[in-house]
C-alpha cells in the first residue's frame, strides 16, 4: 500500500489556560498553546517542569483541573483518551513478548474487532513505511532497541490517528541508535504529515526534529519558537541557557554612557536606546561559536585557559576570566592551547545578547 494512504485525518490542538494541580500543588498553571494541523511540536525542559503530564493531559491519561483542550475545534477535555484520535509512543516499548511483530502491531485493531483483511492492510502497510517488512514474524526478543521502538511507533500508525504523541521515546536507546532513529522519525513525520507532539528532556532532538519547541519551567511556558528563534533569539537568560551545546557564556557586565563594559573590554550594543545612557548592571549572553580570539595588541576580554580540545579544524577552549567566570570559546584552526595560555576574546556586537537583572532580554 502506498505510503499516502496511511494518514489518518490531520488535526490542530488548541491548549486554553489549561491547569493541573494536585491538591495545593500546581505543576501547571496557565498553559496557552496553539498547535497548527502537521505541525511537528516538541516540548522541552528541566526533569519536573511539567511536560510529561502535559503530554499526558493532551492524550487524556491525566485529568484537568482547570482550562479545556480542543482538537479541531471540538472540547475534548472531559472526552476518553479512546475518542481523542490521538496515538501515543511511550519511552517503555511495552510490546507484548508472546507476541509476534505483525501481531503486536495489529493488536489493538483485534481487540476493536476490525476485520482481519483490515489489520492485514494496515500493518502490511505502516511496515512498509518503517522498513519492518522482514521483521513482522519475529518476536520482540529478536530484536535491537531501535526495532522494537520502531514496532511501538508502528503499532501507532496502524490506528491512524490524528495525532501523534511521543513521551521520550529515544531514552532507552544508546547514542548511535538516538541518531538513527531521530533520522526515522523526521522522515516519518514527512512521510504521514501528521500532526505530532513530542516530549524530551534531549535538546538535540528538539532541535534536529522540531517545527517549533515549547519550552517550559516550573509548569510554565517560557517561550515557544521554531529551532532558529529559540537558538538565536531567546526571550531570557533560562531560555538561552537551556538550549545550545556548549551553552551559553553569560558574563557580568555594566552600562554605562551608552557603553557596555564586560572584563576590560567595551563595545556600544546595537539596543542602547532601550537602556539608554543610564549606569546599570546587565548580563550579557554570547555563544562559544561567536567569540573569536582577539589578534595581538587589540582589545577583548582577557581569559586564561584551563583546557583546550582539539576536534581537528575546531578547538574548544574552556578557560576563565579574571574575577573566575567560566568561558567556552570555539576557536577555528588555532591547535591545541596549553593551560596556563593567556588569550582575548572579541566578538560582534551584533552577536552578543543582553539581559537585564531579572534575566530578560533586552532588545
Amino acid at each position: 500500500m502506498p505510503s499516502q494512504q496511511m494518514p489518518g485525518e490531520v488535526a490542530s490542538l488548541v491548549l486554553d489556560r489549561v491547569v493541573k494541580a494536585y491538591g495545593a500543588v500546581e505543576v501547571l498553571a496557565d498553559v496557552d498553546l496553539t498547535v497548527k494541523s502537521g505541525e511537528f511540536i516538541v516540548f522541552v525542559g528541566p526533569s519536573g517542569c511539567g511536560k510529561s503530564t502535559l503530554l499526558r493531559m493532551i492524550a487524556g491519561l491525566e485529568e484537568v483541573s482547570a482550562g479545556s483542550i480542543l482538537i479541531d475545534g471540538k472540547d475534548v477535555t472531559e472526552a476518553d483518551p479512546s475518542e481523542r484520535g490521538i496515538a501515543m509512543v511511550f519511552q517503555s516499548y511495552a510490546l507484548y513478548p508472546h507476541l509476534t511483530v505483525r501481531e503486536n502491531m495489529g493488536f489493538s485493531l483485534k481487540m476493536a474487532h476490525r476485520p482481519k483483511t483490515e489489520i492485514e492492510a494496515k500493518v502490511s502497510a505502516a511496515a512498509e513505511v518503517l522498513h519492518l517488512d522482514p521483521l513482522l514474524d519475529r518476536r520482540p526478543s529478536q530484536l535491537s532497541g531501535g526495532q522494537r521502538q520502531r514496532v511501538a511507533i508502528g503499532r501507532a500508525i496502524v490506528r491512524n490517528p490524528k495525532i501523534f504523541l511521543f513521551d521520550e521515546p529515544l531514552s532507552n536507546l544508546d547514542a548511535e541508535l538516538r541518531v538513527e532513529m531521530r533520522i526515522e522519525i523526521a522522515k516519518l513525520h514527512r512521510k504521514l504529515g501528521n500532526t505530532m507532539i513530542y516530549v524530551t528532556h534531549d535538546q538535540t532532538e528538539a532541535m534536529t526534529l522540531a517545527d517549533r519547541i515549547v519550552v517550559l519551567r516550573g509548569g510554565k511556558i517560557e517561550q515557544v519558537g521554531s529551532p532558529a528563534e529559540i537558538y538565536g533569539d531567546p526571550d531570557n537568560l533560562f531560555v538561552a541557557g537551556f538550549i545550545g551545546s556548549p551553552k551559553i557564556n553569560v558574563l557580568p557586565a555594566q552600562a554605562d554612557g551608552g557603553r557596555v563594559h564586560v572584563g576590560g573590554w567595551s563595545f556600544v550594543p546595537p539596543v542602547v536606546a532601550s537602556f539608554g545612557t543610564d549606569k546599570r548592571a546587565l548580563s550579557i549572553g554570547v555563544r562559544p561559536d561567536s567569540f573569536h580570539i582577539a589578534p595581538a595588541g587589540t582589545e577583548g576580554i582577557p581569559i586564561t585557559i584551563d583546557f583546550s580540545e582539539f576536534l581537528g579544524n575546531t578547538t574548544y577552549l574552556y578557560g576563565q576570566t579574571g574575577d573566575g567566570h567560566r568561558v567556552v570559546a570555539k576557536a577555528e584552526s588555532v591547535g591545541e592551547l596549553e593551560p596556563g595560555t593567556a588569550v582575548k576574546l572579541t566578538v560582534d556586537p551584533g552577536d552578543v545578547l543582553l539581559f537585564d537583572a531579572a534575566g530578560q532580554r533586552l532588545r
